[in-house]
């Protein structure tokens, strides 16, 4: 019998990794709090769009469930793999509203930016909590039953997903779930799930709250040199506050000691920072804004609380200045609020 597998929030993420395990024949049910969007996944499925058309797909048959049909799961089989693909700040409410029709050894897996393993342990416990570190997907959802994918899909040598359990063994649950991320993207199993976890919370940290406040996409945002010595301050600042945490960081687009280095003033780092920026535009279309800039655009709650803020608080607590990131931090609250338009001038004096 094949595992039954939960995706609590069809987003971008969520929606595109669970309709690529729809089409490879698991069990999959999506879990929503959008009811029109939940409406058309049932009536039509979901329409998967890739920036290589010839990787365009369509699931016709999916079974989705809004949030407030979830107690209706109480009739069924219980869940193995949950997968919490909401935003952060939701994570606490989603775990608990599945918690009740998980198998005794069911796990929740985060599929989300930030760190939020911590968040999901404090309701269902360590010992049914990995991670997944969503290093190389970019996505959009576009519309109800509409999932855009606009970064190129990786390889093995430059898996896009890397999953571990919290105390770093492989495992054979872990390779289970392995196996199902494997149908959307190569996935890696890692026996140093922080170390991935910050690493990738770098890049988020770099580029995501840029983003927000100046309105600008990936490759626009890549292509000022203005705004690539921001960004590489941020990531600078970043990869020194998981070096000072004793992370083993590791290479999430950019090597994270080159990072650092850059955004200290070297020379020859800051070259090689930007010339890997500026060949990434490769991998993405035009339309790719990563998730804090989609909030922005679409008047939704961001999660720099939990990307730059999250950075930002630990540089105080271990002693590292991550100024930028608190500065970054509330100017995207501003613009959150309504206070501040996104616009290149919002970061002139950073």
């Amino acid at each position: 019998m094949g595992k039954r597998i939960a995706i609590v929030g069809a987003g971008a993420i969520g929606g595109y990794c669970g309709a690529c395990m729809v089409r490879a024949g698991e069990d999959v049910m999506f879990i929503d709090a959008w009811a029109e969007h939940v409406q058309t996944m049932r009536r039509d499925g979901l329409h998967v769009t890739c920036v290589e058309p010839g990787n365009s797909f369509h699931v016709p048959v999916v079974r989705a469930l809004h949030i407030s049909d979830v107690p209706q799961l109480i009739k069924e089989k219980p869940i193995d793999v949950a997968f919490i693909a909401v935003k952060s700040y939701d994570t606490q409410w989603a775990t608990a509203l599945m918690l009740p029709y998980m198998a005794p050894d069911g796990v929740f897996v985060s599929l989300q930016n930030s760190i939020n393993e911590e968040a999901i342990a404090g309701v269902a416990g360590w010992g049914r909590t990995m991670g997944c570190a969503v290093v190389g997907i970019g996505g959009e959802l576009t519309g109800a039953g509409q999932v855009a994918r606009n970064t190129r899909i990786g390889n093995r040598e430059h898996p896009g997903l890397s999953a571990g359990e919290v105390h770093g063994r492989i495992t054979r649950r872990l390779q289970e779930v392995v196996a199902m991320l494997d149908h959307a993207e190569p996935c890696a199993p890692t026996t140093n799930l922080w170390g991935v976890r910050w690493s990738k919370l770098v890049v988020n940290a770099a580029h995501n709250g840029v983003s927000a406040i100046t309105g600008l996409a990936g490759n626009d945002r890549d292509s000022d040199p203005k705004i690539i010595w921001l960004t590489t301050r941020l990531g600078s600042q970043a990869v020194r506050v998981g070096q000072a945490l004793g992370l083993s960081l590791e290479r999430a687009h950019h090597d994270p000691e080159t990072w650092a280095l850059a955004g200290e003033g070297d020379a020859k780092a800051l070259a090689i920072i930007t010339e890997e920026l500026r060949a990434m535009a490769g991998r993405r279309n035009d339309a790719q804004r990563p998730s804090m800039a989609q909030d922005i655009m679409k008047g939704r709650r961001t999660e720099t609380d939990y990307i730059n803020g999250l950075v930002a608080r630990r540089g105080v607590e271990v002693g590292v200045d991550a100024s930028l990131h608190a500065k970054v931090n509330e100017l995207v609250k501003r613009v959150e609020r309504g206070e501040l338009k996104p616009s290149r001038d919002v970061v002139a004096d950073l």
